[in-house]
């Protein structure tokens, strides 16, 4: 009934365009309830599940039977896969290399970007305290599943940041505007993406936490990432302005260094698709929860 139990829910499950009956008044508030908890298992670190508790998140107002079943599939998987993924996030102080094959900016191109944003500055808190200890690296996935809502084609915004080699901030939403192709939404998700990072970079400041150099922002695809790091490039879609000048900007600041990387390597598809394969979801839980990359092959 609920599932082999081997991901949340079926992957050719679409909650957006589910057809069964409404439920009930006990129904919607049993439904509510469960996503309650699972949102909060998600809080403590379950990012395994996260992509599809925001799913269903988006249907509390008016579930249907067939969210609520969604829902007991995950509560199912939780259950059968406690022994093999435990859900525990470590911190772990080692600081990762660069990925491989990772593409970004030379120094000299850094060096232009002076001319474009003259005011562009790393913000920093005025009131902070003194650095102490060891300085930490932070690093970013990042990725977007273009028009994934089948309702409306919205599309979904995945972001993991890291301090060192630990998983610290998590991030998975449906995005406010329907984009018309891929580089728009992956310049939304770039967006957001900074915006974390900013907010994360200025809270470790005040918490007295050395913070070395920019965040290294992985994102997998390269026409925003060559519209992001080369100064001379040209925005032809106005309506992605904000969002362009946004992360450009915070590209001359020295705030964030974003880099290409193969959709092989981005760990944030695991919070922007629920139609990855079993074994896909499976590996890049098990290398989050473990702190180590991956080469994701895809597969049954």
């Amino acid at each position: 009934v609920y599932g082999d139990c081997k991901r949340p829910y079926p992957k050719d499950y679409r909650p957006e365009i589910d057809v069964s009956d409404e439920l009930d008044t006990q129904g919607i508030h049993r439904f509510q309830e469960l996503i309650g908890i699972l949102r909060w298992a998600v809080e403590l670190g379950r990012v395994d599940i996260m992509t599809e508790v925001s799913c269903l998140s988006q249907h509390l107002c008016a579930p249907r039977v067939g969210h609520l079943d969604a829902a007991y599939m995950i509560f199912r998987y939780l259950q059968r896969n406690l022994n093999k993924n435990t859900g525990r996030l470590a911190f772990d102080p080692l600081i990762p290399p660069c990925v491989d094959g990772a593409i970004g900016p030379d120094d000299v191109v850094m060096d232009h970007w002076r001319e474009f944003y003259p005011d562009a500055t790393d913000p920093l808190p005025p009131n902070m305290p003194e650095p102490l200890g060891n300085p930490v690296v932070v690093a970013a996935y990042v990725d977007a599943n273009h028009a994934g809502n089948l309702a409306n084609r919205r599309s979904h915004t995945g972001v993991l940041v890291y301090v060192n080699n630990s998983l610290i901030l998590w991030y998975s939403k449906r995005q406010n505007t329907v984009e018309s192709s891929s580089f728009g939404s992956e310049f939304v998700a770039l967006r957001i993406a900074t915006e974390l990072i900013e907010a994360l970079r200025y809270k470790l400041r005040m918490f007295g936490v050395p913070i070395e150099g920019p965040t290294n922002v992985y994102c997998d695809n390269k026409s925003v990432v060559t519209n992001a790091t080369v100064p001379t490039s040209v925005l032809s879609k106005r309506h992605n302005a904000i969002c362009y000048h946004k992360v450009r900007e915070a590209q001359a600041a020295g705030i964030i260094y974003v880099l290409w990387i193969k959709g092989s390597t981005n760990l944030a598809d695991l919070l922007t698709k629920t139609t990855l394969a079993s074994n896909v979801k499976y590996d890049i839980a098990d290398c989050i929860f473990a702190n180590r990359s991956i080469l994701i092959e895809d597969g049954a």
